[in-house]
């Protein structure tokens, strides 16, 4: 059977494209693990099969364009979220206008939530992936023609001038089918996260341990479905350790939805990494929520290597917290960050501004409950219906998505200066919102004990060289705003 060649594209972004200029030097370049998990599994099925991760190399759509032109790959899958639907398009116009005519494959969350509308909006692109990427790939690459589209799940795809969706492919069940990522096709010399979950500045992978969530966030779209399945233990550590042998790694930031979920298979987790010795040679950073962690739990995520985790708050409003699904109340939020200091863990908190129905009073309560739970780091950002969520159903239906420009649904609008957001609560204004995130921030950040509380963490001159910055960044934003 004759496979194509394959070449998977992550699209040209900037890093003042997504923080806007201030912020950028903050932001994060991570790894394009989707598409890495893609490539491990071609690989594994004998695809060839190459990565270009143009924010990382710092590579414009007409490298990107040039690289293709350059290497005959008759399949080309291309990464796409809402963000970056713009440069998706562009990039696909662009290969079109050079004479290129190899399939154009998209895929991700945008193209998973809107796959008919993806392939209307580009009309450059040939197929869009619903779901996970690994099988549907390489049963495109496979396929000998447009007939042979008719039988793969999990796409849709242009026929005789129409577009047709297949029927959805089921979630993997065993992650373990799937190999490791494919990193040695990544330049991972180039990725940083974002600078508040490193730990000085000693290079910080990510290695993706679980997927799915059963939690009912009205601001997810939940693209990897409600069940949590996770990878094997054996297949962890291994992955862990090989990073250690090929990278030199000493810190990693494991990453699941909810990592905390199914506290059997953490503590099994967090008892390997113990056992192996992991835990001596690494820390480690992670998402979790707060109604599932206890005290016994947090102690023995310490013990095996944990610094620091990272909760979505959301709101300091009970109503709102109701309103958007969460499931927790202000009391269990409180609860879990005196635990989880308790166990000398470093905390990151999530905030949103612009909830739907907030109002400025709520989102001042925001603000004041972030600084009374007092997190290390605290995150503020504008809210932003994506599509495929029950707020976006719920706010397009109402008629109050202000906008469809996806290059507009960016959750740092207010370091950016957008003139135009997809969603204001009534009685609210643009202005006062980009004006609130920088408030916020200021709010947080600029009181004497988070000075003090810094400068105890500072552990290399790399660390006091951020938190200047920071400070910078923060005072700038303060004097720009009484002029």
């Amino acid at each position: 059977m004759h496979k194509q060649s394959v070449v998977l594209v992550n699209p040209p972004v900037t890093l003042e494209d997504r923080y806007g200029k201030d912020m950028q030097q903050f932001g994060a370049v991570s790894e394009p693990l989707g598409l890495a998990y893609i490539a491990g599994y071609l690989e594994k099925v004998d695809i060839p099969v190459r990565i270009i991760d143009a924010p990382a190399e710092g590579m414009t759509a007409e490298m990107v364009v040039a690289d293709i032109q350059g290497n005959a790959d008759t399949l080309i899958g291309i990464n796409i979220l809402t963000t970056t639907f713009s440069a998706v398009r562009d990039l696909a116009r662009r290969i079109r206008s050079a004479g290129i005519r190899s399939r154009i494959v998209l895929g991700g969350p945008h193209s998973t939530v809107l796959p008919e509308r993806t392939l209307e909006e580009i009309p450059h692109a040939d197929i869009a992936c619903i779901g996970e990427g690994e099988f549907t790939m390489a049963a495109i690459a496979g396929s000998q023609s447009e007939a042979d589209l008719e039988n793969i799940e999990g796409i849709c795809f242009r026929s005789n001038g129409k577009i047709k969706r297949n029927p959805d492919r089921p979630f993997v069940r065993e992650l373990d089918q799937i190999p490791p990522p494919a990193r040695h096709m990544l330049p991972m010399d180039k990725y940083r996260l974002t600078a508040s979950r490193v730990a000085g500045d000693s290079f910080c992978p990510t290695i993706i341990v679980a997927r799915g969530c059963p939690f009912k966030c009205s601001y997810c779209s939940r693209t990897f479905g409600r069940t949590f399945r996770a990878h094997s233990i054996p297949r962890i550590v291994a992955e862990i350790e090989s990073l250690i042998t090929k990278y030199q790694i000493q810190q990693v930031n494991i990453e699941a939805d909810t990592l905390t979920v199914k506290k059997t298979f953490l503590h099994d987790l967090c008892q390997a990494l113990i056992k192996n010795g992991i835990n001596r040679q690494i820390k480690w950073t992670c998402e979790s929520r707060v109604d599932t962690v206890d005290a016994g739990l947090l102690r023995l995520m310490r013990e095996a290597g944990c610094w620091q985790i990272s909760y979505g708050v959301e709101t300091g409003s009970q109503r709102l917290l109701d309103l958007i699904n969460k499931g927790v109340t202000l009391e269990q939020v409180e609860h879990a960050f005196e635990l989880t200091k308790q166990a000398g863990i470093t905390i990151r908190g999530f905030f949103m501004l612009g909830l739907p129905t907030e109002t400025a009073e709520e989102s001042q309560a925001t603000i004041d409950f972030a600084k009374k739970i007092d997190p290390l780091w605290a995150q503020f950002t504008i809210t932003v219906p994506y599509p495929g969520t029950p707020m976006f159903i719920d706010l397009e239906r109402k008629g109050q998505i202000r906008t469809y420009d996806w290059s507009r649904y960016n959750t740092w609008s207010g370091w950016k200066g957008e003139d135009e957001i997809p969603f204001v609560p009534e009685g609210r204004s643009i202005e006062e919102l980009a004006s609130l995130q920088k408030k916020a921030l200021r709010a947080f950040y600029l009181r004497p004990a988070i000075v003090v509380k810094f400068l105890r963490t500072v552990r290399s001159p790399h660390d006091l060289l951020k938190y200047f910055r920071g400070f910078i960044v923060l005072v700038k934003s303060a004097i720009q705003r009484q002029r």
